[in-house]
C-alpha cells in the first residue's frame, strides 16, 4: 500500500508554536475544515491569518492540524494486546499452514527523539530494555529511504511478544521470550551477523515523522517535528508451529498502514493499528538444523493491537523475568565454540 510522502513546509517557529498558532485560527467548537473556510472569509487581508491559512491548506487530506503534536520528550516503553497472523508455505509439497495468534502486554521500547543524519545511521541509541537484551535500538537493517529524510524519529526495539496459538501449542516468539526460550539461536552471531549490523535476534523499528518543519533560522531540532509519523520495523522472530520451531535469518519487514481514516501514527504506539509484511516471502529455517536449508517460507503475515494493555499477565515481561543464568550459560557456550 503506498505511504503518504512527506510535507515540504518551511514555517518559522517550534512545533508547539506553530500548533498554538493553528489552535487559536479555529473557534472554539468548529471543526478544521470550518475553521478554515471561517478564517479565509474573515480575515483574507491579515498577513498573520494569512499565513496559518496557507499553513492549513498545506496539511495534507486526510490529517488536519489536530494531528500535529510533538514527539514524546523521553524514552519510554509502551504496553498493548495484539493479535498477528502469518501463512507459512512449506518447500517441497507446498502445503500452506495458517496460523493464528494473540498477546497481551507486547512491550515496545522507544528512544527519545532524534533529527535523522546518514552520519548518525550506525549509531547506538538508548533504549530502556531489560537484561539479557541491551539497552539500545538503531536503525534496523534495509529501511526504506522514506525512514531518511531530515526530521524527528524515535528509534525502538521490541521488549517483549509472547503470542499464542487459542487452538494448538503454536507460539510467535520475538524479543525476551525468544532470547529466553532460544538463547543458543538468539545470541549467535555467525546466524545473523552476514545479513545484519547485529549479532542477535533483537528486533529494531522506527517511528519516523511526516512533518518537515524548520526552526526560524533553518534549523531542525528533535522536537521541532513529530506526529502524523509512519513506522517500520525489522523483526527476527521464532515460530512454534505443528512442524517445529522455525526462524529467520533474513528480517521480517512489517511496516504501518494506514488505518480506515487513511491516517498513519497519531501517537505512540499507534492504537488502533496494522503493520504487514512487505518484503515476503521470508526464508524459514528449523531451529532444531539452524544450519540446514530453509524449509519454509513465511508468504503473508500481519500483526494489529488489541487495545491498550489492561491487566497484567505472568507470562509478560515485567511480571515475568528472564532466567539470566540459563541465558549466560548459553552465551559463554557459545562464546566457547
Amino acid at each position: 500500500m503506498e505511504q503518504q510522502k512527506n510535507w515540504t513546509l518551511s514555517v518559522a517557529g517550534t512545533l508547539d508554536d506553530i500548533r498554538a498558532a493553528l489552535a487559536q485560527v479555529a473557534p472554539a467548537g468548529v471543526g478544521e475544515g470550518a475553521a478554515f473556510r471561517v478564517t479565509a472569509a474573515v480575515a483574507p487581508e491579515v498577513p498573520a491569518l494569512a499565513q496559518h491559512r496557507d499553513l492549513l491548506a498545506a496539511i495534507p487530506t486526510p490529517y488536519g492540524w489536530r494531528d500535529v503534536a510533538p514527539f514524546a520528550p523521553s524514552a519510554a516503553v509502551y504496553f498493548m494486546d495484539g493479535y498477528s497472523n502469518a501463512r507459512i508455505r512449506l518447500r517441497g509439497s507446498g502445503e500452506e499452514l495458517f496460523l493464528e495468534f494473540w498477546d497481551r502486554n507486547t512491550s515496545i521500547a522507544a528512544s527519545a527523539p532524534q533529527v535523522y543524519e546518514p552520519a548518525r545511521e550506525e549509531s547506538l541509541v538508548y533504549t530502556p530494555v531489560p537484561p539479557p537484551l541491551q539497552a539500545y535500538a538503531k536503525l534496523p537493517e534495509a529501511t526504506p529511504d522514506r525512514y531518511r529524510q531530515p526530521t524527528s524519529q524515535h528509534l525502538m526495539q521490541v521488549v517483549s511478544m509472547n503470542m499464542k496459538a487459542k487452538d494448538s501449542g503454536a507460539r510467535l516468539l520475538i524479543g525476551l521470550p525468544y532470547a529466553e526460550g532460544y538463547p543458543e539461536l538468539f545470541f549467535r552471531k555467525d546466524l545473523f551477523g552476514v545479513t545484519r549490523r547485529d549479532t542477535s535476534a533483537a528486533s529494531y523499528g522506527v517511528v519516523h515523522s511526516l512533518t518537515d518543519f524548520t526552526e526560524s533560522n533553518g534549523d531542525r531540532t528533535p522536537h521541532t517535528n513529530g506526529y502524523p509519523a509512519r513506522s517500520f520495523f525489522a523483526i527476527y522472530h521464532l515460530i512454534e508451529t505443528p512442524i517445529g520451531a522455525l526462524f529467520n535469518k533474513k528480517a521480517t519487514q512489517m511496516e504501518l498502514q494506514p488505518g480506515g481514516d487513511g491516517k498513519l501514527a497519531l501517537k505512540l504506539p499507534p492504537i488502533p493499528f496494522k503493520y504487514s509484511l512487505i518484503n515476503a516471502p521470508i526464508p524459514l529455517h528449523l531451529a532444531s538444523d539452524p544450519d540446514g536449508e530453509p524449509v519454509a517460507d513465511l508468504v503473508s503475515a500481519m500483526h494489529h493491537d488489541g487495545g491498550a494493555a489492561a491487566v497484567e499477565t505472568s507470562d509478560a515481561w515485567p511480571w515475568h523475568r528472564p532466567d539470566l543464568e540459563r541465558v549466560a550459560a548459553a552465551q559463554a557456550a557459545l562464546r566457547a565454540e
